[in-house]
């Protein structure tokens, strides 16, 4: 698959950096598209290192063979450098590492990658596992709004030979005071029918790589259970709008999926 734009991939030079790297390179070599590996010098008073020192460093984490790579130091912080590299490159995606904590197996959600994921225009990929292969099984978390659904459109193009699961949680406002049966089965008839609506818009060969799933509960925990008993390998949420799905991903949501899901994510915004 041919892309146009590049792929923007940020480093601080510790070792949690190198998964996003080898995610963005592998990501370049199938899409035919330019890597520009960006480390942000931030606005400190004193010169930063010549840039070939600067160079070196940045081969040193690069995997070998890739002398392809483009090299990008902006003078900002590095959530702002990493958004404006992306923008001036007119690129097609960020990668970014998260890092782990000390003495505690998890993964936390840092501070740039948080900033880069809410205000970003361009797609956020945080890259958790080695890229030992190309993403084959993809989750997609939906609330039928606009946002959601062009999230869901973009990265099956991006991902054109993946299978992909469109997932919906709900709830049944005040179902304490209806017939529980009825008004789930009401619900759940409803939303199947959004989900057919969908199927309905995509090609025949689109639509055989999408199943649907629909299941009852709050969307953080249904989602973290649903896709941790899918065998997905990449979760995409959409973020802007003001739908239930964007609330839940600026908020505790989506720390907490970053933390559960064993699994890589990619945040899709509004373009400017």
């Amino acid at each position: 698959m041919a892309t146009n734009g590049k792929i923007v991939v940020g480093t601080d030079f510790r070792a949690e950096a190198d998964r996003a790297i080898d995610r963005a390179v592998k990501l370049g070599e199938k899409w035919n598209a330019e890597v520009v590996l960006v480390h942000a010098l931030g606005h400190a008073v004193t010169e930063p290192p010549p840039q070939n020192i600067l160079d070196e460093r940045m081969r040193s984490v690069l995997p070998q063979q890739n002398n392809g790579i483009r090299f990008r130091y902006p003078r900002q912080c590095a959530a702002d450098g990493v958004i404006s590299v992306a923008q001036e490159e007119d690129a097609r995606l960020i990668v970014l590492g998260l890092a782990r904590s000390r003495g505690v197996k998890e993964f936390l959600l840092g501070t740039v990658v948080e900033h880069v994921i809410c205000r970003s225009p361009v797609p956020v990929l945080v890259a958790k596992n080695r890229a030992t292969r190309c993403y084959a099984n993809v989750a997609c978390a939906t609330d039928f709004h606009p946002p959601s659904l062009e999230a869901f459109k973009k990265a099956m193009g991006l991902f054109d030979d993946a299978d992909f699961q469109l997932i919906h949680a709900f709830e049944v406002p005040f179902e304490r005071w209806q017939n529980r049966e009825t008004a789930r089965h009401g619900a759940a008839k409803f939303y199947k029918g959004l989900f057919e609506k969908i199927l309905n818009e995509l090609s025949s060969d689109a639509r055989k790589r999408v199943t649907t799933q629909l299941v009852y509960g709050g969307a953080g925990t249904v989602l973290q259970n649903d896709i941790l008993n899918s065998g997905a390998d990449l979760l995409v949420l959409g973020n802007q709008g003001e739908s239930r799905l964007r609330r839940a991903i600026i908020g505790s949501t989506a720390n907490s999926l970053l933390r559960a899901l064993p699994i890589d994510m990619l945040v899709i915004g509004e373009p400017n």
